[in-house]
């Protein structure tokens, strides 16, 4: 056999079997990365317990809160919702009402907006006052709480609407020692309320503390006309909506439940 045709038959044959080693797929390992990746299962999310405050209606921007302005919600949620960042329970854990009552919208809130730290001002905030007035024709007048009246403050809180009233000595001659009570304002807002620690009630035991409410220039000349020695006391608005008062006691009774 002529020897070109050998060499050329064995160039081929060796040409055939290097592209076959060079073409041959690899065997599948048995578990692949991505396999092992789906076989595995997702690691379960943290949750935790929240408190959440939605509005119930379009509060507008310096509105005292009532308590049907807003809806509490306690709810359990995957640590990463967003929903955990308006969780209230720590900024509430100080207030013993856990409550949102009287404290003042900073802006405009839509129905449905959840409530934040961001967007409210506590009534112990030092800029509470300031933000609850109309400054051209409002003022926050304080009106110290007898001990005898002590009772008020387990009936009123910041944002709550009340009455104020005179006890004072009737007029005339011969009522010089039966006492009345004047009506002065029929509606307005308590903007603060406190109780006095000891070291205050040093300086007068027979106060307690006081409440603040607000008060517009017509309603304030009211309490400058007084006469000396009268006693203004509070109501909740609802005792007065039953009928003017013609005797202190009556009230008393209605608000210690008696």
């Amino acid at each position: 056999m002529n020897y070109r045709v050998l060499f050329f038959i064995s160039f081929l044959i060796l040409a055939m079997g290097l592209s076959g080693l060079f073409f041959m797929l690899p065997e599948e390992s048995p578990n692949t990365p991505q396999q092992q990746t789906t076989s595995e299962k997702t690691a379960p999310k943290s949750q935790i317990s929240i408190l959440i405050a939605q509005t119930t209606r379009q509060i507008p921007q310096g509105t005292l809160l009532q308590a049907e302005d807003y809806a509490l919600s306690e709810l359990t949620v995957d640590s990463d919702d967003a929903r955990a960042n308006f969780d209230l329970k720590a900024w509430l854990a100080n207030n013993e009402n856990s409550s949102l009552q009287g404290y003042l919208a900073k802006q405009t809130l839509q129905v449905g907006s959840f409530l934040s730290p961001d967007l409210l001002l506590s009534p112990q905030h030092p800029d509470y006052l300031l933000s609850s007035l109309d400054p051209m024709q409002e003022v926050a007048y304080r009106i110290y709480i007898k001990a005898e009246n002590g009772y008020i403050f387990d009936t009123l809180r910041a944002g709550s609407h009340v009455s104020v009233g005179s006890q004072q000595i009737a007029g005339g001659k011969n009522n010089k020692e039966r006492t009345e009570l004047i009506k002065l304002v029929g509606d307005t807002v308590v903007l603060q309320s406190k109780i006095y620690g000891q070291d205050e009630k040093l300086m007068d035991r027979n106060i307690v503390g006081y409440i603040s409410v607000k008060l517009n220039a017509q309603q304030l000349q009211k309490f400058y006309s007084l006469p000396k020695g009268a006693n203004l006391i509070l109501f909740p608005n609802n005792i007065w909506k039953q009928g003017e008062p013609n005797h202190r006691g009556i009230f008393i009774r209605e608000l210690r439940g008696q």
